[in-house]
């Protein structure tokens, strides 16, 4: 429950500042996952799993969009590539519950180690910093 709270806060948190900074794309991929987390507090499951479709589905998009944005160095696309991904990953395994989802869990320290070197470099003064620090933020709630 604790970390349920702290996801929705971050999420409303990082979707207020990304709104601030005004690009279009990033309000909209930063919405899709605040409401992938905003819909899970509704304790259906049918409902749940639906939230967590459109958080894997926004996380994907993501790391595609990455890939086209030509506009970011090589550090800061493979990071959002690779939180794009990991986030999409740790879902999927922990929706159909297949086998080494806790090895894919402890695998979540890759992505917040690149992210905290492009925070290091500077990723918080671009756009991509709110859906980029909200998927990171869950990536270390799952693994503490």
């Amino acid at each position: 429950m604790t970390e349920r709270i702290i996801i929705s806060t971050i999420s409303l948190l990082m979707l207020a500042l990304t709104i601030k900074k005004g690009d279009k794309q990033s309000i909209f991929l930063n919405l899709g996952l605040t409401l992938g987390i905003l819909i899970t507090w509704i304790n259906i499951p049918i409902i749940i799993t639906f939230g967590m479709v459109i958080y894997m589905l926004t996380a994907l998009v993501i790391a595609f969009a990455s890939l086209r944005n030509k506009d970011l160095s090589k550090l800061k696309q493979v990071t959002i590539i690779l939180s794009g991904i990991w986030a999409f990953t740790t879902n999927l395994f922990s929706i159909m519950h297949w086998p080494f989802a806790d090895e894919i869990r402890l695998s979540m320290i890759i992505p917040i180690v690149f992210y905290t070197i492009s925070l290091l470099n500077g990723i918080s003064k671009r756009k991509e910093f709110g859906y980029l620090t909200l998927m990171n933020i869950e990536f270390a709630l799952r693994l503490f």
